[in-house]
């Protein structure tokens, strides 16, 4: 469905749908649902949007060298809950987690993830499982040191992955309780690294991220 193959089984006593996301918030919506995070970008446009005029003029003898362009900013996203009014828009920025959810993956801080991809790469620091209270999605791979420092400045926002946004969306307007567990695999170009460690550590992170998320369904089997 959807180019998609959807696995069905149990991971102890719950029922599990296993089904690949694809890379980026345009293809991490919910396989049944179709997000709409298009870019608001008029293409059609000749000039204002994408283009600039075709011919340029010196303007050093002006008495100021203003920049008119717009600003960046940041808004919510629109969205319409099931159970909303039809057509009847509602806007959200931050997306909460289930409480219930949150509680449980407290208690997932003392388990030992791997360190090592092979005998002889390790990481320098043995991994953790740690809360975050807030991350964030981009539609972009940030590999930025300052960008990832702007955003935490700004938004107290620690992991950014490319995925998480468009789910949380999905499960906010279906009302579905929802959880996301990820696991780092590098530090968005504030690593010491030449080059950034994602090549190296992604199996790494992929296996520690299963565990997790493996131990996180067993623990919510015992709460209930």
């Amino acid at each position: 469905f959807l180019g998609r193959r959807f696995r069905f089984g149990k991971i102890v006593e719950k029922n599990v749908i296993l089904v690949m996301t694809g890379l980026s918030m345009r293809y991490g919506y919910g396989p049944s649902d179709e997000l709409p995070l298009e870019p608001n970008g008029d293409y059609t446009r000749n000039i204002g949007y994408i283009k600039f005029a075709d011919y340029a003029e010196n303007v050093t003898a002006c008495n100021s060298h203003d920049n008119l362009l717009n600003n960046v900013w940041f808004q919510p996203e629109e969205v319409f809950p099931v159970d909303g009014t039809p057509e009847q828009r509602q806007h959200a920025f931050w997306i909460p987690v289930d409480p219930l959810y949150f509680n449980i993956s407290k208690s997932l801080e003392d388990m030992e993830l791997e360190n090592c991809v092979n005998a002889t790469t390790c990481l320098d620091e043995t991994p953790r499982v740690v809360q975050v209270h807030r991350g964030t999605s981009a539609g972009i791979y940030v590999d930025n040191a300052a960008y990832r420092s702007f955003i935490y400045k700004k938004f107290n926002v620690s992991p950014v992955d490319m995925e998480s946004a468009a789910v949380a969306l999905i499960c906010m307007q279906q009302r579905v309780p929802f959880i996301i567990i990820r696991a780092l695999s590098d530090l968005a170009g504030g690593g010491s690294a030449e080059s950034n460690e994602i090549d190296t550590f992604i199996s790494l992170a992929s296996n520690n991220s299963v565990n997790v998320v493996v131990e996180f369904i067993k623990r919510l089997v015992s709460d209930h």
